[in-house]
């Protein structure tokens, strides 16, 4: 059975698939803006269901976690680290989608206990939080993530105020990626991947329609290659697929907003076929 963890206890909200008689990894699993806890938990327990442990971790918009994606603790997944050590497990890696990308690679560049990170469809820099709902969703002004009471550096919007529905009506999908592109980007605002202790592998959309995955994670390849990263990097580059990059089947809703889904729909099971042999054979094979 899933065990249910709060922050009030435990110092993190989760739900916990644990794999009986595996070997001691465990993985800590996040995903995007949409916040809560559903798509989460539906990939953490695909890695259940393939012989991993797995942590859905909340980052916002849960009963213990904000309702804002803003300054939200990274001591989220410190604590989610110290519960796994105590439950016994050497390994811990940590996967996230989306906005949980750039919590995944900013946390395993700060905590050394981390030891594998897979980041799908990832951003190389902290960007500005985002504020209110639907209409009246805006930037802000403070970082999406915070340590000890600080926000961490991050790169602000240029523009102040966006719609998700006039660039839904405009282009008959989620559209935002020049707003995304539309970013002051400082250098202390690039997360530092070199820190990291551990493989990454980097998966990205040629067709992501949210923000410039695919060139984010070009650059972070790039870079670690530059620097002669210590530990394997891959960097996956999927056609079709839409920035919603699932291993377990998209609910219909996600359908019906990135077209690319609705257009390609054999392309786009194709690549999660890709994407579920790619992560599997990361963690079982690369991950030692």
């Amino acid at each position: 059975m899933p065990i249910h963890l709060r922050v009030e206890n435990d110092g993190f909200e989760g739900i916990f698939y644990q794999v009986r008689d595996s070997d001691k990894k465990a993985l800590i699993v996040m995903s995007g803006s949409n916040g809560g806890l559903s798509l989460t938990r539906k990939e953490a327990e695909f890695y259940r269901n393939n012989g991993i442990s797995a942590l859905a971790l909340a980052l916002f918009r849960t009963q213990d976690t904000p309702k804002e994606l803003s300054r939200i603790p990274i001591e989220y997944v410190e604590s989610a680290i110290r519960w796994l050590r105590g439950q016994g497990y050497e390994k811990i890696g940590i996967d996230g989608m989306s906005k949980g990308s750039e919590m995944a690679l900013l946390a395993a560049s700060m905590f050394s206990e981390i030891s594998c990170v897979i980041a799908r469809v990832p951003s190389y820099f902290v960007s500005e939080g985002l504020t209110g709902a639907g209409k009246s969703r805006r930037p802000s002004g403070t970082s999406c993530w915070s340590y000890q009471g600080r926000d961490i550096p991050y790169a602000p919007y240029q523009s102040r105020k966006f719609s998700v529905m006039k660039a839904f009506l405009r282009e008959w999908e989620v559209h935002i990626i020049d707003f995304n592109r539309d970013k002051e980007v400082r250098p202390d605002t690039i997360i530092p991947v070199g820190r990291i202790k551990g493989p990454i592998l980097l998966i990205s959309s040629k067709h992501d329609e949210i923000w410039p995955s695919y060139e984010s994670a070009c650059r972070i390849e790039r870079e670690l290659r530059e620097r002669a990263f210590a530990y394997p990097v891959r960097h996956v580059a999927l056609d079709y697929i839409s920035h919603a990059v699932t291993a377990m089947d998209l609910p219909g809703i996600y359908k019906l907003i990135f077209r690319t889904e609705r257009q390609h729909p054999k392309e786009c099971r194709r690549d999660r076929e890709i994407l579920r042999g790619e992560l599997l054979f990361w963690v079982n094979e690369v991950w030692k």
